[in-house]
């Protein structure tokens, strides 16, 4: 074995079919609610189905589909915006009844 080689580290060519971690996850309404009232860059990358360095590449061009702020170095994207921009804004949070569904006496 040469020095530089170690014999219990796996390339990528001995897991074919393996992905990124943050590429398994499926984000639903009610877990991008329990984000909080905003979440980070990489965050809402992951939930827009983008690369971190796709997200930092279009904030940087202003071309972010979702508004956000920065807080020093680093940027907060708001999460009711990030839900609007995915069509799940109207979505009721787990425990609350549809307008439509509310009955009154």
């Amino acid at each position: 074995m040469r020095p530089h080689e170690h014999k219990d580290s796996a390339s990528p060519e001995q897991f074919p079919n393996s992905t990124p971690a943050h590429s398994q996850i499926v984000w639903t309404a009610e877990s991008i609610r329990a984000l909080g009232a905003s979440t980070d860059l990489a965050t809402a990358a992951s939930v827009l189905g983008m690369s971190r360095s796709t997200a930092y590449k279009l904030i940087r061009r202003g071309a972010f589909p979702v508004p956000h702020f920065r807080i020093g170095a680093h940027y907060r994207i708001p999460t009711a915006p990030l839900l609007a921009a995915l069509h799940l804004l109207d979505t009721p949070a787990p425990g609350e009844a549809s307008a439509a569904t509310d009955t009154f006496p």
